[in-house]
């Protein structure tokens, strides 16, 4: 590939382009998945994408394909004034190292290990209690993304890794229907738990068969780890160094604006995420503490918002698809555990335990502003007393981050970003009333 990337370099120089950078993506996803506990089934599918910036006069051009016939590539080269996104720079857009990396961690796998642990898995959900109807789905699927990245101030890198996620759904019913499932997700098969999966997404529907009314009233609440960490996900963009230069963030360096319980680190490695050693851009990743105990320390940046901020570059160069283009992104981004166990957790709290939400992408990204539908139980000396089902939880996401009382150690993936379960001080659940 890097032969490929060269030829395009040196045709795009001939061009009379000043400045450029060839990034290519091959992204394989092997997917296997027992239906109904009957239905196995397994896909194959595999994308190469090829993605150009190239820079003459203080403009910049984008253009990229799906397609890694040297030809075509090049002949979009010969037309990218017509056919490609240009913008006028006002800061360095390409990296100026001039280093060379390549770092690979692919594990191969076996296909019957994988599906005799479907099969545990849908056996045990399925046998986990009588009212678990039906196993709809048990799966595994392995994601594997090869990246190479060459530009003309001699920066050369690759890198290639995978990441396993496993996941089960169950259909439970007594008098009424529901749903449960859990996924967990590994750098291996060996780092998976396959009975467990099984046995939480049942317990998970079993769970929900007996729902309660409820009242409004302002109380305790825990955010379970899956829920904070789609939360974070969708307000990522506020530890932006990009929402700096737009002006939509409310975080400034150097401020205290979460409780002190509060602690977020961007990493290169992390459990249940994946295995980064160089950004998009082809810069080397190394962990960030984005924020200590409530205060900001630093902006996530690639090269452009670092250049424009004068500020060190923390890798973050992501480009969520070689179709688009290069943004700020998380590399393994999350809330920093404690050593404190969820049970633990919820044993000194009488409140409100959310473990659904629905409507995250109504929320402000720029205000913080959410109305949200929530399931989840009511908790009393750690105990669960009531599945409640559909209320409504409205508040503001600062706000929820400035009243952390504290965090667990059950850390979840959404993504790139990930968080514990989390103990929220006075927030308003509604009821039926």
């Amino acid at each position: 590939m890097f032969d490929f990337a060269q030829n395009l370099l040196d045709y795009s120089k001939k061009k009379g382009f000043n400045q450029l950078e060839v990034y290519i993506e091959k992204y394989i996803e092997k997917s296997f998945d027992l239906k109904n506990e009957s239905d196995y089934s397994k896909s194959l599918s595999e994308t190469i994408g090829v993605a150009l910036r190239l820079i003459k006069d203080d403009y910049i051009f984008f253009v990229n394909s799906t397609l890694n016939d040297e030809k075509k590539v090049e002949d979009m080269i010969d037309n990218v004034s017509s056919m490609s996104f240009s913008k006028k720079i006002d800061a360095q857009i390409l990296s100026k190292a001039d280093d060379e990396f390549s770092f690979k961690e692919v594990n191969e796998y076996d296909e019957s290990k994988i599906k005799e642990a479907i099969y545990e898995m849908s056996f045990a959900a399925k046998n986990f209690d009588k009212r678990i109807q039906q196993v709809k789905s048990s799966s595994v699927n392995i994601n594997e993304k090869y990246i190479w990245v060459l530009n003309s101030f001699g920066l050369k890198a690759h890198q290639a890794y995978n990441i396993v996620d496993s996941q089960v759904s169950v259909l439970a019913k007594d008098k009424i229907e529901e749903m449960g499932w859990c996924d967990e997700k590994g750098f291996s098969l060996n780092d998976i738990d396959f009975v467990n999966i099984a046995k939480v997404a049942s317990q998970r529907a079993v769970e929900k068969l007996s729902p309660s009314s409820f009242s409004t009233k302002k109380l305790s609440v825990v955010l379970s780890n899956e829920v904070m960490s789609y939360m974070l996900r969708y307000f990522f963009n506020i530890f932006s160094a990009q929402s700096v230069i737009d002006k939509t963030t409310k975080l400034e360096i150097g401020k205290k604006a979460f409780s002190s319980s509060v602690t977020i680190v961007d990493d290169n490695i992390a459990k249940g995420g994946v295995k980064f050693f160089i950004d998009e851009e082809g810069v080397q990743k190394k962990p960030t503490i984005v924020m200590q105990n409530g205060e900001l320390k630093t902006f996530l940046h690639n090269t452009y918002t670092s250049g424009k901020l004068n500020c060190q570059n923390t890798a973050n160069a992501k480009r969520f698809g070689f179709v688009n283009p290069v943004k700020v992104g998380p590399a393994n981004f999350y809330l920093k555990p404690s050593n404190e166990s969820l049970e633990d957790l919820l044993s000194t709290v009488d409140g409100f335990y959310i473990t659904e939400i629905m409507g995250m992408h109504m929320a402000n990204p720029i205000s913080g502003d959410f109305s949200l539908g929530v399931n989840g139980f009511l908790i009393e000396s750690g105990q669960k007393i009531k599945y409640i089902k559909a209320s409504t939880f409205t508040d503001n996401f600062y706000n929820i981050l400035n009243k952390v009382i504290k965090v667990a150690n059950n850390v979840y993936f959404s993504g790139s970003v990930g968080s514990p379960s989390v103990w929220v001080a006075d927030c308003i659940i509604g009821g039926e009333d």
